[in-house]
């Protein structure tokens, strides 16, 4: 059976995934003792969150308790698997939460997690085409959405971002890391300036 990891799963509990996301006390639960809570975050890939996401949702929240369901506990640079036995990674707005100068080495560590042929899926705002839009908005006041998706929500200590991307940037990143076969793959999950990108070991 393939070994499929979800990194910084957050509110969505992907099936047919492991789901892995740090421990936040009240916040964060394993989905073995909270069954209920991720019978309410289960979805899939092919329809990744549960609902759809808009700037209402993401500026005021879902207008229900939100929690964390993991099937294990990890830092996205420390994961509970051995090198060479992963068969894919999948990042969705996570690897902007990461330091910029760790950002290669975090890409290098799951490279080496994965076995010959496995994927990495990252996904990321683009913070190009986000500047791009802020400095075409008519007023100032009309900006703070666009600084927003720049900086993060700031709700949490988890919610800053620290590293910006384009697309060229992810992909050179990826191939840096020791990724081949680079693609970029269309949006189709978030409203917003993202970048999509899928290497192989």
């Amino acid at each position: 059976m393939a070994l499929r990891l979800h990194v910084g799963c957050g509110t969505v509990y992907l099936d047919g995934y492991v789901n892995i996301d740090v421990e936040v006390p009240g916040y964060s639960h394993l989905a073995s003792e909270r069954p209920d809570l991720a019978g309410l975050n289960r979805t899939t890939v092919d329809h990744y969150y549960v609902r759809e996401e808009s700037q209402a949702t993401l500026e005021h929240g879902p207008g229900r308790p939100q929690h964390c369901v993991v099937d294990r506990y990890g830092r996205v640079d420390a994961l509970p698997f051995e090198p060479g036995t992963v068969d894919e990674i999948r990042s969705v707005q996570v690897l902007e939460h990461i330091a910029y100068p760790e950002v290669p080495a975090v890409l290098r560590y799951w490279h080496s997690l994965l076995k010959p042929g496995g994927v990495c899926h990252v996904d990321v705002p683009d913070f190009e085409e986000t500047a791009r839009q802020l400095l075409a908005q008519p007023d100032e006041a009309s900006k703070d959405w666009y600084y927003r998706l720049v900086y993060g929500s700031q709700k949490n200590p988890y919610a800053f971002h620290r590293s910006g991307f384009s697309p060229a940037r992810l992909e050179r990143l990826l191939r840096e890391a020791g990724f081949r076969d680079v693609r970029h793959v269309l949006n189709t999950l978030h409203f917003y300036p993202v970048c999509i990108a899928e290497g192989i070991r």
